[in-house]
């Protein structure tokens, strides 16, 4: 959050009206936190005043955690001296009053400037990331990582001169993290594939956030879009952005460089970024993505032409005969001679009328049962979408409020809140946005035990994952992974195979074909030890259907070894 002259709002009088030794004039901002223009008397120097907000509802280790974030934040900012930094002065309690001292900002975010104008200039843009490279170079060379750099902590002031601001979630390299494993913290939209994992992060981490925030600055719009953070952390692990029109390659390939999956890829600092945005080059080695980047979900398959039909006797199919040939009546032929036709004789009733009064009443009897099972199905339909209806609401705040916790990085706040949404109305459309936002929550942290190797801590929540949709891949494929680690390869074949079928060509599905492909070769490699070729080959044939074209060259390799060996 900024601290500028923005929405001002004059404070109540109240039994007081400093904070520590500031005089306050004026709320300013509220978010998390509430943001007052004060003074320092001591050096009539204009402060802005920023206060912890701690919720009433929080207690205990969360309070702590809170109150701690709140001085990691003064502490990580109060170590930096950059003019492209807001400036800390101070950080300081009154009873259970926490606050921090920082310099007044004027001017307007970043986010202020998109809304009003849309897209900058490839100039203004160059200049603001220029700067924001600056800054964060010195940042990250004091062992500070941002880890929120976006459009509301950029305050452009007057002059176009940049400020960052709010290191409320800042990581300090030199100190333990209080961060759990799994935790997630950030704005979904700006956040990096190792962000959105749950995973470590460092200084690339804000390298990619940049990419992102230098891509909006060029396009008036973000790179990965979404109805929902499912459909945005989907987006930015899994998908490419369109190239934004008017952008010169060099500016291009300085965005995806930066925005690169694997953070190996990217830059390595934000000063060999700087570089090439002074010189106004391409990175070495890396090409920008032609237009045209598919979607993540596959575009549609090219139509398939039908068979032409036989042309007919002017050159158009015959409508007659779907197309096949026929030969033209004579026209002189001698018709035939008619036949006699013998008249049919009466017909035999079928049924007698005792049969026919009780097919009658039998009919009557399944159509008024029919009747009324469509009745009670009609009330029960009714019933049920008044219930929706009538809940609707309640669910709706309790997705938004999950929403907001997630924002501002209470991940289980917002579980949460998006299960209270599940279990009020459970057939709402707020209901299942807040079940696709449980689920990717889950899946985050799936993948986090999978790398802490907590096989425990991990089937636990692949079998959550399958409880809450049984026809997405990951929870199979996570669960197919604890039995293969636990050497129950046979469940573990029966889940990768059910990961492959709900996950298709997606990175999971993908995945599992991969893993599953092994386990048939490490089979195969089984019998072939124990001297058993027919199983073997058995076993090669199956990697051989569903592996990567490495292991196909593999299995049938093996296969041809084996074949002659058992006819030599």
């Amino acid at each position: 959050m900024p601290y500028s002259a923005g929405v001002e709002r004059e404070v109540e009088q109240s039994s007081s009206n400093t904070l520590g030794k500031y005089e306050i004039v004026r709320e300013i901002a509220r978010s998390n936190d509430i943001v007052y223009e004060a003074r320092d008397p001591a050096l009539n120097r204009r402060v802005a005043l920023k206060e912890l907000s701690i919720p009433p509802n929080l207690q205990g280790a969360q309070r702590r955690e809170r109150i701690e974030r709140f001085w990691r934040e003064g502490k990580a900012a109060g170590r930096l001296s950059h003019p492209n930094i807001v400036t800390i002065y101070d950080v300081g309690k009154e009873n259970d009053r926490h606050f921090i001292a920082m310099e007044f900002l004027e001017g307007q975010t970043l986010r202020d400037v998109l809304r009003a104008g849309g897209p900058l200039s490839i100039a203004d843009a160059r200049n603001y990331a220029l700067q924001i490279c600056s800054a964060l170079g010195y940042a990250h060379s004091c062992g500070v990582v941002h880890r929120d750099i976006k459009p509301e902590n950029v305050q452009i002031l007057p002059g176009n001169h940049v400020k960052i601001t709010d290191f409320g979630i800042a990581r300090l390299t030199d100190e333990p993290s209080i961060t759990k494993d799994g935790e997630v913290f950030g704005t979904p939209s700006y956040m990096s594939p190792e962000q959105v994992a749950g995973g470590d992060i460092d200084a690339r981490s804000d390298i990619f956030s940049l990419g992102v925030l230098l891509y909006e600055m060029l396009a008036g719009e973000k790179p990965f879009a979404g109805d929902t953070v499912v459909t945005i952390t989907y987006n930015i692990t899994n998908s490419e952005p369109p190239i934004p029109p008017g952008v010169p390659d060099w500016m291009t390939a300085i965005v995806h460089k930066a925005m690169a999956k694997d953070r190996e890829a990217r830059y390595a600092s934000v000063d060999a970024m700087a570089e090439d945005l002074t010189n106004e080059m391409s990175p070495s080695g890396f090409a920008a993505p032609q237009a045209g980047i598919p979607s993540p979900f596959g575009a549609p398959s090219d139509t398939q032409q039908m068979p032409i039909p036989p042309a007919g006797p002017y050159g158009a199919p015959d409508p007659t005969t779907g197309g096949r040939a026929i030969s033209a009546p004579d026209p002189f032929a001698q018709a035939p001679a008619p036949q006699p036709v013998t008249p049919p004789s009466a017909p035999k009733p079928v049924m007698t009328a005792e049969t026919r009064n009780f097919l009658g009443i039998l009919f009557v009897s399944l159509a008024f049962a029919g009747m009324l099972i469509f009745a009670i199905w009609a009330v029960n339909l009714a019933y049920r979408n008044f219930v929706t209806a009538s809940t609707s609401e309640s669910a709706s705040r309790y997705y938004e409020q999950g929403a907001a916790l997630y924002e501002k990085g209470d991940i289980d706040g917002a579980v949460r809140q998006w299960e209270q949404a599940m279990r009020v109305s459970p057939d709402s459309q707020y209901a299942q946005r807040a079940r696709d936002g449980v689920y990717a929550v889950g899946v985050q942290r799936a993948n986090s035990y999978y790398r802490g190797s907590q096989l425990m801590e991990l089937e636990q929540q692949a079998e959550s994952l399958v409880k809450l949709d049984a026809e997405k891949p990951e929870g199979h494929f996570y669960l197919g992974l604890v039995y293969q680690r636990s050497g129950d390869i046979e469940r573990a074949k029966a889940e990768y195979n059910q990961a492959r079928a709900y996950g298709g060509n997606d990175s999971y599905g993908q995945t599992a074909r991969v893993f599953l492909a092994q386990i048939y070769m490490e089979e195969g490699a089984r019998h072939e030890r124990e001297g058993n070729p027919q199983a073997a080959i058995a076993a090669y044939e199956e990697a051989a259907k569903i592996g990567d074209s490495q292991t196909i060259e593999v299995a049938k390799q093996r296969i041809s070894d084996l074949m002659r060996t058992s006819w030599q």
